[in-house]
């Protein structure tokens, strides 16, 4: 094809602007990532952690943008003249073409003109006092059925963008500040984020919960528009006296439309992380929550958290349009679990009776002025609720705790739903906000029993809010119309269940009973993005396995050219070693689940840390299969006395199950190390060790750069418990689904390891950060010589790997390793 070949010669000899020059690596990255988006391609890239990936992913896809600009400006200036037409007649023609081009151009230039004036006087008039205009609330995803998004931004053009889409807002802000360091530090962006990051009103913030603060900030802008809804419905007096509590309540002091509007100006003009956007709100006394969403249709690149690029409803209320875009999702390597994660959903016992009362009044004080068959469908969604709570009971019959795993249909038949139009109901609670109108119906006792159960900072509030469930309900509603094969139904019955519908809620202390849909079907949500986008880009520093991005959310559309980079590391290979360990002192390594129980086993790791703790300097960071696993070993070295020597040579901190305090420890660990820094030896200390678990807190997103990771120990292979019935659901979903082998295993087992494996590979990234660095890797278990796990390590350490069989050896090459430092 023409177009392709001119397409690649002009990337091939494209250059990107760079803030320094680029390495060869770097250089590669771009060009591909460029003709990925320019050729309307699927693209994985895999780049190390410390090869730039933040950097190049900006220079080539807004290098992209800007010349995607360029091109659609020189197509409008393209006069096409009929030749077969006399002379007189083109050149009238070329003049109309003209005339509209300048007019479309005036237009373009005034509307630009209006917002840079409304930018810079945006930051003078922040803090006048403007007349609210209220618009309905656009973030509940599944808690919220609203569908309307501001009306300005309907009416403002919406303009080719990237969106970049990555795990946490912290990674969002590392990504801002790299744009800022960038030739584009020009471009116009937003960053989206929840309420909890964003909002500034300390009324609501203080509520600390999503689901509180959403929820709050829905009364607080809704007073006027109750009343208004109101009078223009049948249920005119109650909805109006409700509307006037409300607005007697107060409403928030940082929203209007005009503030908002100023802001979003403002936001666009100048490129600011999330501690900006809030320092700057809260200054000129304006909402950045809503503000950030204004801008978005003007924005060149939007950021959002990977969460609300993935799910539908969310995509709809945040008024993003898919179609000719480009999303690049970064830290996409547990993109497939993150997608199951946000389609699941988990409703309580005692949220769906709080639900079945709040419909209950709403429906004694309201029922005279509904119309018949909205009075009909609420029945309907109360009985279907009442339904819902009652399965419990009607389920289990036993004392004892226990687990039921159902299909949709039969969840569906055993709950009495299956006879019930699931789409009708789900539709009247959309469109009748039936979700915001029962907010707030509660008996005395309920607002008691909550006020008494509360935690001591929602005990100042004036009021306090519970999460709308029926919200949930609806989605969990959504849910069951899918295929049967799509998910599965839990149920967790704690002891004796209540019945459906007690008289007052339940204590919030005692155990309760819960359901949850689990999404097996990752491909179905991820379709829309596919389908809609120009070009999709995943992206992340370890993705492999790649294949099992491919079977689980690219196999109905691999006709697509998908593009499949991975780069090795910038560092030189005397800066990383690599290690497999298959022997300890005295038994040979296997910390499985029955391994890790056999007398000495853990007393090999003692064995192994007090040796690195002789030869590394700085830090070495240890990860343990599970925090059960690290708590045995603690108590092995405990007993033995090996812990009091290594930490004469190192202190020793604990990542420990349920803290809430890493970043204290992490803190106090980076000062350890760097008080420490250039010592080694047995006499003195020098240094720390960080004792934390695969999967955890610490494991993924956490920068070892340096003297803080000169040594990464990873204990063991994190498989997840092969009993847990959601686990083996999901192996047989894929059983079913997908064809072919890996090496005699099904794509459920090959599931089953790359989980595993994927918890590995990001515990590895931990250690080398940029060019400089340097650190050894060891891997403690006789697993990770086998070819079949060492072959899923990333490629940059599957290169350079050395395998050892006693623990002398490993010895003498760490030693030899610093040595030559």
């Amino acid at each position: 094809d023409l177009y392709f070949i001119q397409s690649n010669l002009r990337i091939m000899s494209a250059e990107f602007p760079f803030p320094f020059k680029p390495y060869k690596i770097q250089e590669d990255f771009m060009r591909e990532l460029y003709g990925t988006i320019d050729n309307r391609g699927i693209g994985i890239f895999e780049s190390p952690t410390g090869t730039g990936k933040s950097l190049s992913i900006i220079c080539s896809a807004l290098k992209w943008l800007k010349d995607h600009q360029q091109k659609v400006e020189e197509q409008l200036r393209e006069v096409k003249c009929d030749g077969s037409e006399p002379d007189w007649v083109n050149e009238q023609f070329q003049q109309i073409q003209v005339q509209q081009f300048q007019s479309e151009k005036q237009a373009a230039a005034e509307k630009a003109a209006r917002r840079q004036k409304r930018i810079l006087k945006s930051r003078k008039r922040f803090k006048v006092e403007n007349k609210e205009n209220n618009v309905p609330d656009d973030d509940m995803v599944r808690f919220s059925s609203s569908e309307a998004s501001s009306s300005d931004s309907d009416s403002e053009e919406y303009c080719t963008k990237i969106f970049y889409c990555s795990r946490t807002h912290s990674q969002l802000s590392q990504f801002i500040n790299e744009i800022k360091k960038s030739p584009y530090s020009s471009v116009k962006v937003t960053m989206l984020g929840s309420r909890v990051n964003l909002c500034i009103n300390p009324a609501v913030h203080q509520l600390r919960s999503n689901h509180l603060m959403n929820e709050r900030c829905l009364e607080l802008r809704q007073s006027k528009s109750r009343a208004k809804q109101a009078s223009e419905g049948d249920e005119e007096d109650e909805e109006a006296k409700k509307a006037k509590k409300h607005k007697k309540q107060g409403k928030c002091g940082f929203y209007s439309s005009q503030k908002v509007r100023d802001f979003s100006s403002h936001i666009l003009a100048e490129i600011q992380d999330i501690e900006g956007l809030v320092g700057g709100a809260t200054e000129s006394e304006s909402c950045p929550y809503y503000a950030t969403r204004t801008a978005v249709p003007q924005a060149e690149v939007v950021l959002m958290p990977y969460n609300m690029m993935l799910h539908k409803e969310q995509r709809r209320s945040l008024n993003v349009r898919l179609k000719d875009s480009v999303v690049i999702i970064d830290e996409a390597h547990n993109l497939i679990e993150t997608i199951n994660e946000i389609h699941s959903i988990t409703i309580h016992q005692k949220d769906c009776q709080t639900t079945h009362r709040k419909l209950n009044i709403y429906l004694r004080k309201v029922k005279a002025k509904l119309k018949p068959i909205n009075l009909l469908h609420c029945k309907q969604v109360m009985h279907c609720v009442a339904l819902l709570s009652g399965s419990f009971s009607s389920i289990h019959k036993q004392a004892s705790p226990r687990s039921y795993l159902f299909t949709i249909g039969d969840f569906q038949t055993k709950a009495e739903l299956s006879d019930i139009n699931l789409f009708e109901l789900v539709k009247y609670i959309r469109e009748s906000h039936l979700i915001q109108k029962i907010q707030g119906y509660e008996d005395d006792t309920t607002v008691a029993n909550q006020c008494a159960d509360a935690s001591k900072e929602l005990q100042n509030d004036v009021k306090i809010h519970t999460r709308s469930v029926l919200g949930e309900i609806s989605s969990l509603f959504t849910s069951l119309t899918n295929a049967d094969s799509a998910g599965r139904i839990l149920m967790v019955c704690e002891g004796d269940v209540t019945p459906a519908t007690p008289p007052s809620s339940p204590s919030r202390n005692t155990p309760s009973s819960f359901l949850r849909y689990i999404s097996l079907n990752s491909e179905d949500p991820f379709l829309p993005l596919l389908s809609e986008c120009r070009s999709v880009v995943l992206a992340g520093g370890t993705m492999e396995p790649v294949g099992e991005v491919k079977q689980q959310l690219l196999n109905s559309c691999l006709s697509r050219d998908v593009t499949v980079f991975s780069c090795g590391h910038v560092i030189p290979p005397q800066n990383i070693l690599p290690l497999t360990l298959s022997h300890g002192q005295h038994t040979e390594l296997n910390f499985s689940f029955e391994g890790r129980k056999k007398p000495g086993m853990l007393q090999e790791v003692g064995n192994v840390l007090l040796d690195l703790c002789q030869v590394v300097p700085g830090g070495i960071v240890c990860f343990f299969p599970s925090y059960q696993c690290l708590a045995d070993c603690k108590t092995v070295l405990q007993k033995n006395g090996v812990l009091d020597k290594i930490s004469k040579i190192k202190t020793l901190f604990y990542d420990e199950a349920g803290s809430k305090n890493s970043d204290g420890i992490l803190e106090s660990y980076s000062k350890r190390v760097e008080s420490a820094r250039g010592t080694i030896g047995i006499s003195t200390n020098t240094g720390a060790v960080l004792l934390s678990v695969l999967g955890g807190r610490m494991s993924e997103g956490i920068n070892f750069s340096d003297d803080l990771g000169r040594c990464v120990v990873v204990v063991g292979l994190p498989f997840a418990n092969p009993t847990d019935p959601v686990l083996q659901e999901k192996m047989k979903y894929l059983d079913t689904t997908l064809r072919g082998t890996e090496e005699g295993r099904t794509p459920g087992q090959t599931y089953y390891e790359n989980k595993c494996m994927k918890a590995v590979n990001q515990a590895i990234g931990r250690a080398i950060r940029h060019a400089g660095d340097y650190a050894t890797i060891l891997l403690l278990d006789k697993r990770y010589s086998t070819g079949r796990i060492n072959k899923k390590l990333p490629a940059w350490i599957r290169k350079h790997l050395v395998h050892s069989s006693s623990l002398t050896k490993a010895k003498e090459k760490i030693t030899s390793f610093f040595h030559d430092r």
